[in-house]
C-alpha cells in the first residue's frame, strides 16, 4: 500500500504538526493527587463505627419509660492504640434552672454523692473503655461497663466482624467535649428509680475498618473529629450500682 492510498481527515490533518499537551496531563495528575492526600490528612466527620444503635429515646419527662429497642450492630473494630489523656475537656452542664438541670438535682436528692461534674468524669472513663475495648475484640474489658442489652449488640458486632475476617484500627487521641443533652428519672420496684442521661461526646480518633486482604474498608487512616451521643443508665436506691451505657450512635 503507498502513501497516496492513506486518506486523512481534514481535522487530523489540522492538529499533526501540533505537539501533544503534556502540560495538561502532568497538572491533572497532580491535582489528583493533592486531593487524596488532603483527603487522608483532614479525615471525615463521622460518629464512632462498629455498632449502630436505633435514636436514644426521647426524653419527655420523668416518669415516662422510653421504649426498648434492639440496637442493630454494624461491622467495625480493632483497635490497639491507647487513649491520650486530654489536657482539658470541655464540660457543658445545664443550667439548675432548666428541665434537664431540675433532673439533675433530683437525682443529687436521691444520691448524695452525686453530681453532674462526677458523672461525666465516669462516662469519660467508660468512653475510653469502651472505645479500644469494643475495637480490640475485648470482651472482658467490655464486661459490666453496659446494660445487657446493649453489651449483647456490642458482642454481637465482634462476632460478625470476626467472621468477615474485618479488623479496625481505632486509636482515640483525646476528647474536646462533653455535654449533657437530656436526663430522666423512671420509677421502679420499691424505692428505686432508674436515671437516665444522655451525653454529647466529641473526640479525635483514627478509625479505620479493614478487610482480610488489609484493604481499607471505612474511615481513614488520618485523625478524625467523631461525634457521638450516648446514652448512660443507672439505679437510685439499690446500693452499688454505677453508670453503664444503655445506648450509642453517631450524633
Amino acid at each position: 500500500m503507498s502513501s497516496d492510498d492513506i486518506h486523512l481527515s481534514s481535522a487530523l490533518i489540522g492538529h499533526s504538526g501540533h505537539e501533544f499537551p503534556w502540560d495538561i496531563v502532568v497538572l491533572a495528575v497532580l491535582a489528583i493527587a493533592l486531593g487524596f492526600r488532603l483527603y487522608r490528612v483532614l479525615g471525615r466527620r463521622i460518629g464512632m463505627q462498629g455498632v449502630r444503635q436505633d435514636r436514644p429515646p426521647v426524653f419527655t419527662g420523668p416518669g415516662q419509660a422510653p421504649a426498648r429497642q434492639t440496637p442493630p450492630p454494624l461491622p467495625v473494630a480493632s483497635a490497639q492504640g491507647n487513649a491520650e489523656p486530654a489536657p482539658q475537656i470541655e464540660y457543658d452542664i445545664p443550667a439548675p434552672a432548666t428541665r434537664v438541670g431540675t433532673i439533675l438535682g433530683q437525682m443529687t436528692q436521691l444520691d448524695g454523692g452525686f453530681t453532674p461534674q462526677g458523672f461525666l468524669k465516669d462516662a469519660e472513663t467508660i468512653f475510653r473503655q469502651v472505645v479500644p475495648a469494643f475495637a480490640a475484640g475485648d470482651r472482658a474489658a467490655l464486661s459490666g461497663l453496659m446494660t445487657p442489652e446493649t453489651e449483647e449488640a456490642f458482642l454481637a458486632a465482634i462476632d460478625a466482624r470476626t467472621e468477615a475476617g474485618e479488623t479496625q484500627r481505632s486509636d482515640l487521641r483525646g476528647i474536646e467535649s462533653m455535654a449533657i443533652l437530656d436526663a430522666m428519672l423512671v420509677s421502679g420496684d420499691g424505692n428505686t428509680q432508674t436515671g437516665r442521661i444522655e451525653v454529647r461526646i466529641v473526640s479525635r480518633q483514627v478509625n479505620m475498618l479493614t478487610d482480610r486482604q488489609g484493604e481499607p474498608v471505612q474511615g481513614t487512616d488520618a485523625v478524625t473529629e467523631f461525634h457521638d451521643l450516648w446514652l448512660f443508665e443507672r439505679q437510685f436506691g439499690v446500693s452499688g450500682t454505677q453508670w453503664r451505657l444503655a445506648a450509642s450512635r453517631p450524633a
